[in-house]
Order: structure tokens, then sequence, then C-alpha cells
């Protein structure tokens, strides 16, 4: 793989992550020692200094379980009228790792470029809470930001977008999807906005339905060895695997039609890319307004390696640029 890289990554590589197993091989280290390292990946940005920043918890109305925490970012500067908009985050980690630290380089960039605040959500994780939990944790945190958010964050609640990396970039797609099909659709004003870093769609994929499969088995990162050991753990019960709630790529035509625009991130040396860009199309089939960035020679972690990464610091930059443009209506 290694001339396929772009050489920026594959200095980083060799210098930093080359004899880092806990990165390299989450999927042969026990789950508890990666956990209590943190799994943050090398090469993240300082984050952007914020007016505020402060974790809550909430109860929850749609599903059953304990309290969900979140982490809130507010940027500095003064609130638009009617109050800042507000973009909901789902970190990665393959539904098994990650945490309210996991991502908060990306949160501050997104708050401050953006001009809006982020709430980070502490979704509850496999093995312990397989499939549907972080569904229905991500699920109700949206509904509890509709509804609670302009009391208890001085949000404005017709200004919504939900986004997320890997993982979260799954449970993000799942949301709209859910969001747009459930009550609150009737109750409250629509997701404006939502953005897929390096998502995953189809939990079903394999090297002979997703190109990308095949020509990244061997990847750095997320090979995928790695990538079937997360989808192990997190849906035990392989027929769970082509549900739309764990593959939103199969969500039905007329549900497509329903969800926000979109922006999706993918990488190109990613075993992920070819499933985020078959879920641009079908997004695209059905009216959505999507644009799909491709960052070449880029692997799985772009986004959190944009401090030693061009390519990541690109794609930041974008993603959260066009995050102000859908609260804001300009660049």
């Amino acid at each position: 793989m290694e001339g396929k890289f772009d050489p920026q990554y594959v200095d980083f590589f060799h210098q930093h992550l080359a004899t880092n197993e806990k990165i390299l091989a989450t999927h042969r280290v026990p789950l508890n020692v990666t956990r209590s390292g943190g799994n943050v990946i090398p090469g993240q940005s300082p984050p952007r200094e914020m007016a505020r920043i402060f974790d809550i918890s909430f109860g929850r109305k749609y599903s059953t379980g304990p309290d969900i925490g979140a982490r809130v970012f507010v940027p500095k500067g003064d609130a638009p009228e009617g109050g800042f908009p507000l973009f909901i985050w789902f970190h990665g980690g393959g539904w098994t790792l990650g945490g309210l630290d996991t991502e908060n380089s990306y949160c501050t960039h997104a708050a401050e470029t953006g001009h809006c605040v982020v709430m980070t959500v502490d979704y509850r994780l496999a093995p312990e809470d397989p499939f549907p939990a972080c569904v229905d944790d991500s699920f109700d945190a949206v509904a509890w930001a509709f509804a609670q958010g302009p009391q208890e964050l001085g949000i404005n609640n017709s200004k919504i977008a939900i986004g997320g990396s890997s993982a979260g970039g799954n449970l993000t797609a799942i949301v709209t999807h859910k969001f747009a099909a459930s009550e609150l659709a009737a109750q409250y004003p629509p997701v404006v906005f939502q953005v897929l870093v390096v998502p995953v769609t189809d939990n079903t994929a394999t090297a002979a339905t997703q190109p990308s499969w095949g020509e990244n088995e061997f990847t750095t990162q997320l090979p995928a060895e790695k990538m079937l050991w997360y989808r192990a753990l997190y849906l035990p019960n392989p027929d769970d695997c082509g549900h739309p709630e764990s593959s939103p790529l199969f969500y039905p035509d007329e549900s497509f039609a329903k969800v926000p625009p979109c922006f999706i991130a993918a990488a190109e040396r990613d075993v992920l890319r070819s499933e985020a860009e078959a879920y641009g199309e079908k997004l695209k089939k059905n009216g959505v307004d999507t644009t799909v960035m491709i960052y070449r020679g880029m692997p799985h972690t772009a986004m959190v390696m944009d401090d030693v990464l061009d390519e990541g610091k690109r794609l930041v930059a974008e993603t959260t640029r066009a995050l102000y443009k859908a609260f804001y209506g300009v660049q």
C-alpha cells in the first residue's frame, strides 16, 4: 500500500505509527488496554480556544437506559439573533471506542468556523451495549436538542445540523432518516444539514460488493480485518448487519428523499470509501443536495491528523466551511 498513500502520511507513519500496535492493530489488543490509552490518533491539531466548554447529561424520551452525557462547545463572539445554531456531533471508534475526549479538536474547529454551538454525544459502546443501543442514544440526543436546546443551551432549533466520523457518520446518517420519519418532523423544524466523515454505510460490505474493500484490504489504521472486528462486536447478530439502522445505505428511496443536504468526506485509501460514494450517489439520485469529496492518498484517520497532513487540514476546513454555509447561507 505504501506507494498509494500521500508522501506526508508515509513519512509520518514511519516516524510515529509503524511500531504503535495499540493504534495499528487495535483489533489484536485487549479492548480494555486500548480504552485505557484513550485511543487518540497522533497528529490532531490543537483545539481552538472557546468561550466555554462544559459537560451535561439529560434523560431520554424514546428509549430506555441511563442518562446520556454530552460535551458542549460555545464559540467566541456574539450569538446571532435567535441564538447560535447547533451542530450535534457523534465521534468515531467503531461503536466500541471513543468518548467525549476523542474528537475535541474537530469540535472546536466546527464551533469556530461554523460559528455555532457544538454538542458531542457520549453514546453507549459495544460490546457491553451492542446494536441498537447507540442508535437509541443518538436519536434521543437529537430529540432532546430540539426540545430542550433553546432553553438549556440557548441555541436556535431552526438551525440544527448533525455530523459524525466513521461510526459517528453511520449514526448521523441513520438519525437523519429516523428524524424525518418520526413525530419530531411534524413538531420541529427540519435538520438543516448533515456532515458524514469517512462514514460506515454498509455493514454487509465485502470485497465482492464494495470496490474499496478489495482495493484497500490491507490499508493502515482501518484494514478490512479491523473493520470486521468492530462489526462483530457491534452487531453480534449477523441478521442485523443489513438492517437500515445499522446500514443506512439500505434505507428505501422514499426515506432518502426526506433527509437534509449533505457533505460527505471520504478518504481514498480507506476500506470504507466506496460505500461512502454509494451513499452519496443514492442521496443525489433522490434529489438531495450532496457534495462528495475524496481526499487523495489519505487513510481513514485523515480528519484527526489535520496537524500533520495537508489533506487532513483541507478536510477539516471544507467540512466546517460547509457547515457555516448551511447555517448562514454564505461561504
